[in-house]
C-alpha cells in the first residue's frame, strides 16, 4: 500500500494533461508542498513502522510530509532531465515563487510522444520507456535492498 501510494504521488503531476497545462504548476515545489501538507494532515499511509523508530509514533506528520514532497518532486526533476519538444520547454519547477520554466542543459531521458498517428509512435515510446527503466531500475532496486536490511 505504501509503495503504491508513493508511486501514485510520483506520477500525479501528469494529471495536468487533462486540462492542457502540462509541465506547469503541477510540476512544481508549490504543488508538492500543497499535496504533502494534505497528506500529512490526513495521515496518508506512506511509511511503515520499519522505516525508523519502532511503533506507530514513527509515522509522524512531518515524515509523511517529507516522503510525499520528495515523491512529488521526483517527477518534475526527472522531466527536467528529459527532452522536451513542445514549448514552453521545461517544467515550472519553482511555482509559485517563479513562473519560469526550468530545463537542464543536458538530456538523459527521451521525450514520450503522444502523436499516436505517426508510424514511429510505438517504437519510439517503447525505446524511451526501456531507457528510463534501464536507468532507474538499478536505483530503485538499491533503495529496496537497502530498506530490507
Amino acid at each position: 500500500m505504501q509503495a503504491a501510494t508513493l508511486v501514485a504521488v510520483g506520477v500525479a503531476p501528469d494529471l495536468d494533461l487533462l486540462w492542457g497545462r502540462h509541465s506547469a504548476e503541477t510540476h512544481s515545489i508549490g504543488a508538492a508542498a500543497i499535496v504533502a501538507s494534505i497528506a500529512a494532515w490526513r495521515r496518508w499511509p506512506v511509511l511503515s513502522e520499519r522505516s525508523g523508530v519502532e511503533g506507530p509514533a514513527a509515522v509522524t506528520p512531518w515524515r509523511i510530509w517529507l516522503a510525499i514532497f520528495l515523491a512529488w518532486c521526483s517527477h518534475p526533476l526527472l522531466d527536467a532531465l528529459g527532452r522536451d519538444g513542445t514549448p514552453p520547454l521545461g517544467v515550472m519547477a519553482f511555482w509559485p515563487l517563479s513562473n519560469d520554466y526550468v530545463l537542464f542543459p543536458f538530456r538523459i531521458f527521451e521525450a514520450i510522444t503522444r502523436r499516436y498517428w505517426e508510424d514511429e509512435f510505438v517504437r519510439h515510446n517503447v525505446m524511451a520507456i526501456a531507457k528510463e527503466v534501464a536507468l532507474l531500475a538499478p536505483i530503485a532496486a538499491g533503495v529496496f535492498l537497502a530498506r530490507r536490511r
